[in-house]
């Protein structure tokens, strides 16, 4: 079932990236399958993302004009063959929603436990609002 997702980051100037568009599986029942879901793919598309090394990089105005509309404009390309481990990106990902590091809605609602039944409809916009920690001294 295809759905998307964007990432907003609270205290951010342009908080919103664009729509991702993701796979699920039909068989996704609660949000923590979901998260697993969208991490697993999004850690193997970073997997399989290419090593290009250019001489004379540059991007032509119609890309910088399209990633500037995005919220980012780079090269698009790794500089580092490392690859991430799925398993870990999920462990982290699930533990850092348990420690309110993030919120997730789908389509403006709140999910509030991972365990949660979810009725997902394909088209659903998962939005992850990641919250940022106040810090700083006390006198």
């Amino acid at each position: 079932m295809q759905i998307y997702f964007r990432v907003k980051a609270a205290g951010k100037r342009r908080p919103v990236l664009e729509l991702i568009e993701a796979s699920l599986p039909d068989d996704v029942q609660c949000l923590g399958d979901a998260i697993r879901a969208i991490v697993t793919e999004q850690v193997q598309r970073f997997n399989a993302r290419s090593i290009e090394q250019s001489i004379f990089p540059y991007l032509s105005p119609g890309q910088l004009e399209e990633q500037a509309e995005a919220g980012k404009v780079g090269f698009q390309a790794a500089y580092d063959d490392r690859k991430a481990n799925a398993a870990a990106a999920v462990e982290t990902a699930l533990q850092a929603f348990e420690d309110g590091i993030y919120k997730v809605l789908i389509n403006d609602t709140v999910v509030e436990d991972l365990q949660t039944s979810l009725t997902i409809a394909p088209g659903s916009v998962f939005t992850f609002i990641r919250l940022t920690l106040l810090s700083g001294m006390m006198r």
